[in-house]
């Protein structure tokens, strides 16, 4: 479940440890020095060494948090997108209907979204801004939009079992990632030109449309 959209706000706050603490205060710094760099000189003319130098770490400290240097823009959302997806996960698995368990997790998500401090969407401003404009980035993110959309869509396959519809289950799936990932870039517009608007509502009103159209469907084909 993973729109290659950036967050740093989390739905829940687990307890963790020193070192974890650490691990993730490293990869975060990694990811802002990343972006940082990509902002200032383009992904291709920067190099992992780079990235490594500025943030005070060797190059092989680097490679163990990230396999690319275009992977490490997309660390802030870890945490968030994780604790959505296991709690989708669970939810298909146990039953819940694929779109019902895709539409709380997504709602939980952008609430969580919108009531960050302004320099947590100013954040993720400036990452959407290079994925929208760096091809590079852009097939990171798709790539991350895609394996999310495979795990939904085994949970919902093992949860059906002899009455899956893998085609369908996966079109559903896709259809809603897509619908998440238009509602950021009509927030990311609408920032450009000044306004203050909400991701939820965006996504809301997409769905509203979404649902009218379906209603259009016949089976008469």
């Amino acid at each position: 479940m993973d729109t290659g959209t950036p967050h740093r706000a989390a739905l829940a706050d687990e307890p963790v440890g020193l070192r974890e603490r650490r691990r993730r205060e490293t990869q975060r710094d990694i990811s802002d020095t990343a972006l940082e760099l990509f902002e200032a000189k383009g992904v291709a003319a920067t190099t992992v060494d780079e990235i490594a130098r500025a943030a005070g770490i060797s190059p092989r400290t680097f490679f163990r948090y990230y396999a690319t240097k275009e992977e490490a823009v997309f660390a802030p959302e870890d945490d968030t997108a994780a604790a959505v997806r296991r709690e989708t996960l669970a939810a298909i698995r146990a039953g819940a209907p694929v779109a019902a368990a895709l539409d709380t997790g997504w709602l939980r998500l952008l609430e969580a979204f919108d009531a960050q401090a302004p320099e947590g969407r100013a954040h993720s401003l400036r990452v959407r801004r290079l994925v929208q404009s760096e091809p590079a980035l852009l097939a990171v993110a798709l790539r991350n939009e895609a394996a999310g959309a495979d795990a939904l869509t085994d949970a919902a396959v093992d949860a059906a079992k002899a009455d899956a519809d893998v085609l369908t289950a996966r079109a559903l799936i896709t259809a809603v990632g897509c619908t998440v990932r238009l509602a950021f870039d009509e927030w990311v517009r609408r920032a450009e030109l000044g306004q203050d608007a909400s991701v939820r509502e965006i996504y809301v009103a997409l769905r509203r449309g979404l649902a009218a159209y379906a209603g259009q469907i016949t089976d008469d084909l």
